[in-house]
C-alpha cells in the first residue's frame, strides 16, 4: 500500500503536540523524534544542545545544506497540553509554532529515505532546540558551530506558507533588577521604592525615539515582577525588556540608548538603589550575506510556496533560526508550511487540511535544492 506521507505528518503532529517542550527542556520531544527516526531505519543522534540530527552524505562533502524545524514551544508547561478538534481546525498551544513544521520535516525525510534518494551534496536534517524566547537560538548556534564552515545554505521551516522570512531581526534582551532597603509603608515612608525606580527606567525606554531610516526598530517591556504586600515599600523589583531591529547599526544605536538610560538612573539613585542589568538574550542581525545568492534562494522558496498554495507570498523580516547563519554571511530563508492562527497564545490553531500542501512545499524545496 502506498504511504501517505502527509497523513504521517498529521499523525506525528498529534503525538508530538502533547509532549512538553519549553525552550531548554525539549528532551522528551527529542527522544520521541529519535525513537521515531530509528524505527524508520534512519541514523540520527541527539547532540549536547538537544538537537536531533540526521546527516546524509552527498556526492560531495565539501558543502552542506541544512533543513531545520524547531522542537520547542513558547509555553513553560511541563504537563501535556489538551488537544481540541473542531472539523478541520486543530487546536493546541504550539501546534503551528513549530510542531507541525517538525512533523512535516520528519515525514519528508522519511519519504526521501524510503526512496533512497541520492543528494548532490551533504544534507543535514535538524530538529533543533531553543528557538523561542530566552532559548536564544542555542540549538542552531550549536549546529552552526559544528558545521558552519561547510554550510552553503540554510532553510528553517517555521510559520505559515503565505510568507517567507529572508531578513533577520536582531535583538538584545535584558533582565533589569532594582534593589533598595524598602521598609514599612507608614513607618518608613520616604524610603526609595524599587518599583518607582524601575518605573523611571521604563518611562525612559518608552520616551525613546527609534531610528527612522527605512528599517524597523522596536522595543518592549514584557514582564514586571516584585513586591511583598500592599503595605511594604518594595525592596526588589525586576523586569524583562528588549529592543529589536533588522538593521545592525540601528541595533547598536538602541544598545547605546538603553545603556544611557540605565546609567542615568544608577547615577540618580546612587547610594539609595542598586540597578543590576543582565543581558539574558542576544540574537544577531544579518551580516555580509551574498545578496544574489539570498535572492535566488528566496525566489525559489517563494515560487514553490505560491505554486502549491495559490497564494501571494509576502517577503518579511523576522527573528528565526536564520539569524545565526545570516550573522555568519550564509544565505538562509525561513519557509512556511501550514495555515493557522493564534501563534504564541493558548488558543493557537491550524487547519489540518493545510498539512498536505505544507508537506508538498517542504518536499519540493528540499528536492529542488539538493536532489535534482
Amino acid at each position: 500500500m502506498k504511504t501517505d506521507y502527509a497523513e504521517m505528518a498529521e499523525k506525528i503532529l498529534m503525538e508530538m503536540c502533547v509532549i512538553p517542550a519549553p525552550s531548554g527542556r525539549e528532551e522528551k520531544r527529542a527522544e520521541y523524534i529519535l525513537d521515531t527516526l530509528t524505527d524508520w531505519g534512519i541514523d540520527a543522534y541527539i547532540d549536547g544542545a538537544k538537537n536531533v540530527i540526521a546527516e546524509y552524505k552527498g556526492a560531495t562533502d565539501a558543502e552542506i545544506s541544512v533543513f531545520a524545524a524547531h522542537t520547542d514551544v513558547v509555553f513553560p508547561d511541563m504537563e501535556p497540553f489538551e488537544i481540541k478538534r473542531e472539523g478541520s481546525r486543530f487546536m493546541c498551544p504550539g501546534c503551528g509554532d513549530d510542531t507541525v513544521a517538525a512533523a512535516i520535516l520528519m515525514a519528508a525525510l522519511k519519504k526521501l529515505h524510503d526512496e533512497k534518494a541520492a543528494a548532490k551534496n551533504t544534507v543535514l536534517f535538524v530538529l533543533n532546540s531553543c528557538e523561542e524566547g530566552l532559548g536564544n537560538l542555542r540549538g542552531t548556534r550549536a549546529v552552526m558551530e559544528k558545521y558552519g564552515s561547510k554550510v552553503k545554505e540554510f532553510v528553517t521551516f517555521d510559520g505559515q506558507y503565505n510568507a517567507v522570512v529572508n531578513k533577520s531581526v536582531g535583538s538584545h534582551r535584558y533582565k533589569v533588577t532594582v534593589k533598595t532597603t524598602g521598609g514599612h509603608s507608614f513607618n518608613d515612608f520616604g524610603n526609595t521604592n524599587a518599583a518607582a525606580v524601575l518605573a523611571e527606567i521604563i518611562t525612559g525606554i518608552y520616551d525613546l525615539k527609534v531610528p527612522d531610516r527605512g528599517c524597523r526598530t522596536t522595543y518592549n517591556v514584557g514582564l514586571i515582577e516584585g513586591g511583598t504586600s500592599v503595605n511594604t515599600i518594595i525592596q526588589e523589583a525586576s523586569m524583562l525588556c528588549e529592543y529589536r531591529s533588522d538593521d545592525y547599526d540601528d541595533l547598536m544605536y538602541m544598545e547605546s540608548a538603553f545603556a544611557t538610560i540605565f546609567d542615568k538612573i544608577r547615577s540618580k539613585y546612587s547610594g539609595d538603589a542598586e540597578v543590576i542589568v543582565e543581558l539574558v538574550g542576544e540574537r544577531p542581525c544579518m551580516k555580509a550575506v551574498d545578496e544574489e545568492k539570498l535572492d535566488k534562494l528566496t525566489s525559489l522558496i517563494a515560487d514553490i510556496q505560491k505554486k502549491h498554495s495559490g497564494m501571494e507570498i509576502a517577503i518579511n523580516s523576522g527573528s528565526t533560526d536564520c539569524n545565526i547563519p545570516h550573522s555568519m554571511g550564509i544565505p538562509a530563508v525561513c519557509a512556511g508550511c501550514y495555515i493557522g492562527g493564534g501563534a504564541h497564545t493558548r488558543e493557537e490553531w491550524l487547519d489540518v487540511e493545510s498539512i498536505p500542501t505544507g508537506f508538498d512545499i517542504a518536499e519540493e524545496i528540499i528536492r529542488r535544492m539538493c536532489y535534482e
